[in-house]
């Protein structure tokens, strides 16, 4: 069966949102791990990093979004506003 990257995502946002973080974390990395170059996948980690204040993991996620887009404006303010903390 071909994994399903909303299913990833529905089920990271779930978590994200009922703010078990850890399961989130998890959730997303299993995602990374099936779809390695996928920007929404890694914001969304950022975000979840940016929640628990794990700032410089946080930042990767947002530096590999914008390695993948350049042009991507979430990822952008999230990593300067990180970057001047």
């Amino acid at each position: 069966m071909e994994p399903d990257k909303e299913k990833i995502l529905e089920a990271g946002y779930f978590y994200f949102h009922n703010q078990n973080f850890k399961e989130a974390i998890k959730i997303f990395e299993k995602g990374l791990a099936m779809f390695p170059d996928d920007i929404d996948i890694y914001y969304n980690l950022g975000i979840v990093y940016e929640s628990i204040n794990d700032i410089e993991k946080a930042k990767e996620c947002f530096k590999k979004v914008l390695e993948i887009d350049s042009e991507n404006t979430d990822a952008k303010k999230h990593l300067e506003k990180l970057i001047n903390i």
